[in-house]
């Protein structure tokens, strides 16, 4: 069809959605709604990841080696560490160094222990790796094998907080993918059903049309752009107050952390709404094409 046709089809879609507003009104108020919901549990996965993967450049991994193992084989079980897949950095401490870091941190003067230990080391077995995983789901299988190197004391590392996170995460992105799936199925069936009302109050329009030889496609093409549109219009509303809502968010917040103290922030908006819309813009397209689809078939009876 000519660049003509195309725009004249698009205007008489438009011409449907005004004819029947009310109905529009209805379904784009409802799926904005639907888009506003899954919005708020997009932006909270997306929040938990950024916090994530800040604990994860923190969170290590504290291997302790036996008194008795020797120099040689600290260095090979720090390759056997280093060789594995998951790791992304090792720092070693060695006993010297772990003494004089707890002297700084608890002692500042280092008069008071002048002379207590004469010269001893209290933590003389104290040398250890701080392993840095590049996934905290990855910790448990890593601790688990570092566990059964001959050679290893002790390992330490904050398996609670990694299986807290992980549950929050997932019970997260379960509540965002069910959110989705509910918005597809309502926005369908609420574009559905007004495109249905279009069809049957312009049924003897379409019947003359197709005694008069007009193609299916100059049929059809209005219902589809009327689809189209009440998705992109139902996903645009509810991304402008998820923006305002989300700014002002951010200002409480930061303005609640400088009066306790607190080191957690929510990612910025640059951050966060690229992605977010790219979300928002498929589901309102799939939306809008598939309820304008789902009519087809009654348009063509």
């Amino acid at each position: 069809m000519a660049v003509r046709t195309w725009l004249y089809l698009c205007r008489l879609g438009f011409k449907n959605l005004w004819h029947n507003k009310v109905y529009t009104a209805a379904s784009v108020l409802t799926m904005a709604a639907c888009i506003f919901l899954f919005g708020i549990f997009y932006i909270a996965v997306l929040n938990l990841d950024g916090v994530l993967t800040k604990t994860e450049e923190d969170v290590y991994v504290a291997v302790f080696f036996e008194e008795t193992a020797a120099p040689e084989r600290v260095e090979e079980i720090g390759n056997l560490i280093r060789e594995r897949p998951e790791v992304e950095r090792t720092v070693y401490t060695s006993a010297d160094d772990a003494w004089e870091g707890f002297r700084n941190d608890y002692f500042e003067d280092g008069e008071l222990l002048d002379g207590v230990f004469d010269g001893d080391n209290p933590l003389a077995a104290s040398n250890h790796y701080q392993v840095y995983v590049k996934g905290i789901e990855q910790q448990e299988g890593f601790v688990e094998y570092v566990k059964g190197l001959e050679g290893v004391r002790k390992v330490t590392h904050s398996a609670d907080t990694v299986r807290a996170l992980l549950r929050i995460k997932t019970v997260i992105s379960r509540l965002t993918a069910g959110s989705a799936a509910i918005l597809l199925l309502i926005s369908i069936l609420l574009i559905h059903n007004t495109l249905s009302v279009g069809i049957e109050s312009q049924k003897g329009k379409t019947r003359v049309m197709r005694l008069m030889g007009a193609r299916e496609e100059f049929i059809s093409v209005p219902f589809l752009v009327e689809g189209l549109v009440m998705g992109l219009a139902g996903m645009c509303i509810p991304l402008l107050l998820l923006l305002a809502g989300y700014r002002w968010g951010l200002e409480l917040v930061a303005a609640g952390l400088s009066l306790s103290g607190g080191t957690v922030s929510l990612l910025p908006p640059a951050e966060v709404f690229p992605k977010l819309t790219a979300a928002s813009v498929i589901l309102g397209l799939v939306t809008g094409v598939a309820g304008g689809w789902s009519v087809m078939g009654k348009l063509k009876k």
